[in-house]
């Protein structure tokens, strides 16, 4: 989205399907906050000194913005919204997490952050954590189902406990 026009090319495409809510990575602005267009307002949660890199944040339908009970921008890698629901209200937790590659540390604290934003979401809410797991999947039999025969990786990334 940092190319003159990116934003305007995302909501387009948002505004041709029933979807009311996105996800979005790899945002790539600086700074944190919210723009409001006609049709639609976008959240976003970026590197605060920095254009180009990571960032997160949401386009929410206009029709649906009336159910924003609130935006928290953490930081680039994790951003929340929170909506007003019909008998619960909803949490949407929009990641995007460190890659396999990375220092330890920085998962590390990347798992810490996510778990202690999780934890301050109300207990009666529906909590969905969605968003770029950067997670590799490989052509093992176990996961065909969910990747068929088309997948980049031939094995998956090792978990560890």
């Amino acid at each position: 989205m940092l190319k003159p026009g990116g934003m305007q090319e995302v909501a387009e495409q948002i505004l041709q399907t029933d979807l009311q809510v996105l996800a979005l990575q790899e945002i790539r602005w600086k700074g944190k906050g919210q723009i409001k267009k006609d049709k639609y307002y976008l959240y976003y949660s970026c590197k605060e000194d920095q254009t180009g890199h990571l960032g997160t944040g949401f386009i929410v339908k206009k029709e649906i913005t009336k159910n924003i009970m609130g935006f928290e921008p953490i930081n680039e890698r994790i951003c929340k919204i929170r909506l007003k629901g019909k008998y619960h209200n909803i949490t949407l937790i929009n990641i995007h997490a460190p890659a396999e590659e990375k220092d330890d540390d920085v998962k590390e604290q990347f798992y810490a952050e996510l778990q202690q934003v999780q934890e301050k979401v109300p207990k009666h809410d529906l909590l969905i954590i969605l968003g770029d797991c950067n997670a590799k999947i490989g052509r093992e039999k176990a996961y065909q189902k969910v990747t068929s025969k088309h997948t980049l990786h031939d094995t998956t990334m090792e978990m560890e406990s």
